[in-house]
């Protein structure tokens, strides 16, 4: 009799801890998606592993490629266009999972290149991930006010915009590495090449928001036009500038591991004087 108590009690209790699980995860998606577009951000991680080999040869070697239009998602039942196909249906298609994944690893790789240097701290990782933070918002803010200033609008052009703003990292990571393993002229041959493979790469994709298909062709549409293709190639000309910005801090670990300046957290290190 008491087993069968036990049992039953067992019972009610997995049933009260399921429905508090299930109430809280509702709790949570429904309070979410007040703030972030849950299905949204699930498109742009829709990935699968053949896709990010493709897409990091792409933006490595983008000048072989000869389509760059996304492929539309339609309706099964209307046949009616409701989108762009996810990532890992379309090469073209912008996604998060390399641009987090890739910050992380440069992070990461700062932190290792500055503990090879004897010049390890754990404030470099927070100051170094802050820098990349802030070098992509200012990016996308940029460019954000680039498109409204010249009247291109886009329902997910903020997302997109933040999916290519973190594809230099890609870059930025094999210049860290061969400095690493091949210090001398070669890391200025690979920081050339990749900025300029990511700034092709950028003018290419970022053209079905910055210069989307239109039929006027008044006076004032090909003025508009003019004005936006010159934005395109400042754009990819600022990718020398803020991966510059973002290696730069690696490129000054030239302290010595004898210094007492190396011990030192980097917002202090200009304090400590260097032997």
């Amino acid at each position: 009799m008491a087993a069968i108590q036990n049992n039953q009690a067992a019972q009610l209790g997995f049933q009260f801890a399921g429905s508090a699980v299930n109430a809280g995860h509702e709790y949570v998606e429904k309070n979410l998606n007040r703030y972030i577009n849950l299905p949204m951000l699930r498109h742009y991680f829709n990935v699968s592993n053949s896709y990010v080999l493709k897409k990091i040869q792409l933006l490595l070697f983008p000048f072989g490629q000869k389509q760059w239009t996304r492929l539309a998602l339609r309706s099964e039942q209307t046949g009616h266009t409701i989108g762009y196909k996810p990532p890992r249906e379309d090469l073209n298609s912008p996604d998060l999972y390399i641009p987090v994944m890739s910050m992380i690893t440069y992070v990461l790789l700062v932190g290792i290149v500055s503990g090879t240097k004897h010049m390890f701290h754990p404030e470099i990782l927070g100051l170094t991930a802050s820098k990349a933070l802030a070098v992509m918002l200012f990016e996308v803010v940029v460019i954000k006010l680039g498109c409204y200033l010249l009247n291109v609008s886009s329902e997910s052009q903020f997302l997109d915009l933040v999916c290519y703003s973190g594809y230099k990292f890609i870059g930025i990571i094999v210049t860290l590495l061969v400095r690493t393993l091949i210090p001398g002229w070669t890391t200025w041959f690979v920081f050339f090449y990749t900025n300029l493979a990511v700034g092709f790469f950028l003018l290419r994709s970022l053209r079905h928001i910055v210069l989307p298909d239109t039929s006027a062709a008044t006076a004032t549409g090909v003025h508009h036009r003019k004005h936006r293709i010159h934005f395109l190639f400042i754009i990819a000309a600022c990718q020398l500038i803020f991966s510059w910005i973002l290696l730069s801090n690696t490129w000054s670990l030239s302290v010595s591991s004898d210094s007492p300046a190396a011990a030192a957290p980097p917002r202090f290190r200009k304090m400590v004087p260097r032997v």
